[in-house]
């Protein structure tokens, strides 16, 4: 057996998803700090690992039903590209890992990436078989993410962060599953849960969360930017933020709706719009904080 389906098997490309750990201390002026970039980006690669944990042991449950779906079957255990022994010795390695790790940043960071990784075993276990419920559980785990940057780094997580990341991840649980109806041939074999979603209810809580979302920021932005600016220009750029996420926002609830959100880590990262507003957010955010 070769490398690369071991890699595959801890989905790397769903790494994009951690990068919520810098969020809170990023938005702080921290990060240019070497001591709190360093604990955040040890929190990011612990996160990781615990994701990758995760990933592994949904992989182990569903074989079957991956093997009976039309993208999954791909997936290294359900093609037999790895074999069960080698996942779980995987399995052990990344829990000794995070285990280690997360003793070196303290017990609050300690405590929420523990939380994370019991929703998301308890997400792999049963419910995500429990229409409704399974999507929230996986929008909390994107909330815990986001605030174990904060954890790393001793910084505050205020309200208008958390409305936010908790309706953004809403969003993109709803896109997905939208996705997943699309292009499913039969609920019995794939996800049987998809089936319990009307499809337009689906689409009414993607719209939802994302007006949530953007009222959310708008509301951050007026309330909190001001004290987060190092300058009067600084503020102005910060506000100015708001109009590269609501586009963001708005083309990805555009393409979800038209069913291609299934894989919305990939999404973000290829669609020229979502790109494009991301890096302006990130480049005008960047300028406010910072210089």
């Amino acid at each position: 057996m070769t490398v690369a389906p071991i890699v595959r098997l801890l989905r790397p490309y769903q790494y994009t998803k951690n990068l919520l750990v810098f969020a809170a201390p990023g938005a702080a002026g921290t990060l240019t700090d070497p001591a709190a970039f360093g604990r955040t980006s040890a929190a990011f690669v612990l996160f990781c690992a615990v994701s990758s944990f995760g990933y592994i042991v949904n992989d182990l449950a569903d074989i079957d039903a991956d093997q009976a779906h039309p993208r999954k079957r791909n997936r290294p255990l359900a093609s037999g590209a790895v074999q069960p022994r080698a996942a779980r010795a995987a399995l052990i390695a990344l829990g000794l890992g995070a285990v280690i790790g997360a003793s070196f940043l303290g017990w609050s960071f300690a405590a929420t990436l523990a939380a994370y990784a019991a929703v998301t075993l308890s997400y792999t276990g049963y419910l995500k078989r429990v229409p409704w419920v399974e999507m929230t559980w996986v929008s909390l785990g994107f909330v815990l993410r986001s605030i174990a940057g904060g954890r790393a780094t001793d910084v505050g997580i205020s309200a208008w962060f958390v409305i936010v990341v908790s309706a953004g991840a809403l969003l993109l649980i709803a896109g997905k599953r939208i996705g997943e109806r699309a292009a499913m041939r039969d609920t019995s074999l794939t996800r049987k849960v998809l089936a319990s979603y009307p499809p337009r209810s689906l689409e009414l809580l993607a719209v939802t969360a994302g007006a949530i979302a953007v009222l959310g920021y708008a509301g951050w932005a007026v309330a909190e930017a001001p004290g987060q600016a190092t300058s009067a220009t600084g503020e102005t750029l910060l506000r100015l933020t708001t109009v590269a996420f609501v586009v963001a926002i708005g083309r990805f609830v555009s393409l979800s709706l038209r069913g291609r959100g299934e894989q919305p880590e990939l999404l973000v990262l290829r669609d020229p719009v979502v790109v494009a507003a991301g890096l302006c957010w990130v480049g005008l955010f960047a300028a406010g904080v910072y210089t």
